[in-house]
């Protein structure tokens, strides 16, 4: 998607004086909806409480789903969602005008009478307006919804992305109470179930006698941005994973994509107690599929930590530049801990998140979870 930029900001206020001039028009339930929020993984997480509340709202309705194939696992298997459209490989940064106007005329086709834009983008108005999509209700800030026929400011006290995206549920009368019971969804294929149980049977010979801990030292990285500032020390990984295996007989299964094999490999190079390395030989379904089965998941500001979480799974996250008040987890109910140390300087992990601090938060979800107790 081209950039946002101040020059982008203003051509999109300009824009939007037409629209202000027709005025609002009263909201109508939709017949067949589009969400549209293509990338990542961790903000498309962020948004299946929005659908969560759409859909509970309006059972008939028909919703589909504008993603990347980069985030597309996130939601494949959520039985809300008819049909996932596909916006590219990764995020529209650096999509061609052309394949833009592909997109547009593909929704176009399809014949939404109402589309969800839970994103502060000027692209993505333009896109469900020039599809033809004559209900249009989105994020407006700073003029970048110029194009949305229910524009929404959300409110100044809400902090978490989350919340700010389910402001579109709210905008349209959503009940309140609704509204604040729902969390985030992951849905793991059954197929990626049984796949997930054989392994860790046939490679690990695991059993459910010991705790199971996954722990995924990688993340920073997508089609939008990479900030390897998000990964937790290599050392302070090895230190905590020594101590969950010596102190509660645990199996460690690390676990991350085909290009954190690396990083795995090298943690578990570190650690006296070898744990078993998954990374590159697994899933997002699969992860969520484990995360139904494990005690204890430990990762970074990453995707996958929110998949984990959101299938129930005890979870510690560990974060350093980013504030998990804004872009945390998000569940109603659920063991997750968010580690965190502000900062009024550039970030740097020596003022971050230390070992100590892990190992405590670890002992108490483990407690919380099957009140295991230390060997």
């Amino acid at each position: 998607m081209p950039h946002e930029t101040i020059f982008t900001t203003m051509a999109a206020r300009l824009a939007s004086i037409p629209f202000r001039l027709r005025g609002q028009r009263p909201f109508t339930p939709p017949q067949k909806a589009l969400i549209l929020k293509p990338c990542c993984v961790s903000q498309v997480m962020l948004t299946t409480p929005l659908l969560a509340a759409l859909h509970k709202t309006y059972p008939q309705t028909r919703f589909d789903w504008a993603v990347s194939d980069w985030a597309r696992p996130a939601i494949a298997g959520n039985p809300r969602l008819t049909e996932l459209i596909s916006t590219g490989s990764g995020g529209l940064g650096q999509a061609r005008w052309r394949d833009i106007k592909i997109l547009i005329e593909r929704l176009r086709q399809e014949e939404y009478d109402t589309c969800f834009i839970p994103s502060r983008s000027s692209l993505l108005s333009f896109i469900a307006w020039q599809a033809g999509i004559s209900q249009r209700i989105g994020l407006d800030v700073h003029g970048r919804g110029f194009a949305h026929t229910l524009p929404v400011k959300p409110a100044s006290d809400k902090q978490h992305e989350a919340k700010i995206y389910l402001s579109l549920a709210e905008a349209i009368g959503i009940d309140a109470a609704l509204i604040n019971s729902v969390g985030m969804e992951y849905h793991a294929p059954d197929l990626e179930r049984t796949a997930v149980t054989r392994r860790l049977i046939d490679e690990l010979d695991w059993l459910g006698d010991t705790p199971l801990i996954i722990i995924h030292p990688g993340g920073g990285t997508n089609p939008v941005r990479t900030n390897s500032k998000k990964q937790w020390p290599v050392e302070r990984f090895v230190r905590l994973g020594n101590h969950l295996a010596k102190k509660y007989r645990a199996q460690i299964l690390l676990v991350g994509g085909k290009k954190e094999r690396p990083l795995t490999e090298t943690i578990n190079g570190l650690m006296y107690t070898p744990a078993a390395n998954w990374a590159g030989r697994i899933t997002l379904g699969e992860l969520g599929a484990l995360g139904e089965i494990a005690d204890l998941y430990i990762g970074n500001d990453a995707g996958p930590t929110h998949i984990a979480a959101a299938v129930g799974c005890p979870t510690l996250a560990i974060y350093g530049p980013s504030d998990p008040a804004v872009s945390g987890p998000y569940v109603v109910q659920g063991p997750v801990t968010a580690l965190w140390h502000k900062t009024k300087t550039t970030f740097d992990w020596t003022n971050g998140v230390t070992v100590e601090e892990t190992i405590a938060a670890a002992a108490n979800l483990l407690r919380q979870h099957r009140s295991i107790l230390p060997t």
